[in-house]
């Protein structure tokens, strides 16, 4: 928005100005959900009858539905046409492109989308046999929009073990409020955290931070990486578009990033908030920004997950090593939240990425990969779930 002929700034620029450049900063994805979400939203956190429409797979799908995934995008699309079996699809209409421009992030939401699948399976006797990329795997440098991701094959196991995780399916929630950084999580509940996500696979490494001089400098590096984000236009836009203002919108999209807030959605409702003016690093809106980022550096310790490779099989054990360790920290009375700034591989976060490489043994030539990393501790109000679509809209026709 340009100056008035007379010099002054228009009168909604000074308006936002007034109310402290919180406008901008309430209306970034640090937010999260509130108990204000219209109930429609959130109908998929609620347990599905046993047999929906009559096919198992139904069931089974409105518990992989609720997989935590970059930007709550749900990249998900299901073949149902071949009985006896589930092909998962990546939506190439929900991918990333400036922050995750070659789908790693995207993929890791589709493995955790695989693994809440199996657990759902194994509660109904079922085994459900995972073929990931049966058409070969997505080249590294090229989005995963359209690509058969894993072929989910039923097969009915009498005296299966069931997964004691399938009982936190329904109760994971991604925290992204205030957590008590004076509690500590004890060794052996780390060593839980890990051993859930090692039982994903071979070729990762798992790890937790907790020392106070390493745990600064990876607030340092995360925050460094998402003021980064924030202020390159692209990466910001492309979270601008996804920005849900109030129960309306929230409920006709069921995806993105849910903006309760009372003064965004007051400021959007009088048209005072325009969504898509990208921050500037010196503006009133950037140091509320800021602000807000802070309740992200408070947690207990990181959790930490790399692969041997950056493959995109690797990528999809990845999301289910860490749904996993996610799933077993709400057994055990954790929150959990992915910090992937620091990990999105567009040119201008690369000082960020290196930094964080290298702050977990990884060295420069070294193929491993730093897939995940998550702060982890006790939050101070309870989490609250993220809007999902309805079932029906990921059945591919």
């Amino acid at each position: 928005m340009s100056p008035r002929a007379d010099g002054r700034q228009p009168a909604r620029r000074a308006f936002i100005r007034l109310l402290g450049g919180g406008v901008v900063g309430a209306a970034l994805p640090l937010s999260g959900c509130t108990q204000e979400v219209p109930p429609p939203a959130l109908s998929a956190w609620q347990e599905p009858v046993q047999n929906i429409a009559g096919d198992v797979r139904h069931w089974l799908l409105a518990h992989a539905l609720l997989a935590p995934n970059p930007h709550n995008r749900q990249p998900w699309l299901a073949d149902l046409r071949e009985s006896g079996q589930i092909l998962l699809i990546c939506d190439g209409e929900r991918l990333l492109p400036e922050t995750d421009p070659w789908g790693r992030q995207i993929l890791i939401g589709c493995g955790a989308f695989i693994e809440l699948a199996v657990i759902a399976a194994a509660e109904r006797g079922i085994r459900l046999q995972v073929e990931a990329f049966p058409n070969g795997e997505p080249t590294p440098f090229t989005l995963p929009g359209g690509q058969v991701i894993a072929r989910l094959r039923l097969r009915t196991e009498p005296g299966l073990a069931r997964d004691p995780l399938f009982a936190q399916i329904r109760r994971r929630h991604t925290h992204k409020g205030l957590y008590d950084s004076s509690r500590s999580v004890s060794a052996e509940q780390w060593q839980t955290l890990r051993d859930a996500a090692v039982e994903a696979g071979a070729g990762l490494r798992v790890g937790a931070v907790t020392d106070g001089k390493t745990m600064d400098a990876l607030r340092r590096i995360t925050r460094e990486a998402f003021e980064t984000e924030m202020l390159t236009p692209r990466t910001y836009l492309e979270s601008a578009r996804l920005m849900r203002i109030g129960p309306a919108e929230v409920e006709q999209h069921r995806d993105g990033i849910a903006l309760m807030g009372g003064m965004v959605r007051l400021s959007a409702a009088l048209g005072l908030f325009n969504r898509f003016e990208v921050p500037r690093a010196d503006s009133s809106s950037m140091a509320q920004i800021r602000k807000r980022w802070a309740a992200f550096e408070t947690a207990s310790g990181y959790l930490w997950i790399v692969s041997e490779d950056n493959s995109r099989a690797a990528q999809l054990r990845c999301g289910r090593a860490y749904v996993r360790s996610h799933l077993r920290a709400c057994a055990a009375g954790l929150d959990m939240h992915p910090l992937s700034q620091a990990l999105q591989e567009y040119a201008e976060v690369r000082p960020q990425l290196r930094a964080l490489r290298q702050l977990l043994a990884c060295s420069e030539d070294s193929p491993e990969t730093v897939q995940m990393l998550a702060r982890v501790g006790y939050g101070l109000e309870a989490a609250s779930p993220a809007p999902r679509r309805e079932l029906r809209q990921m059945f591919l026709s």
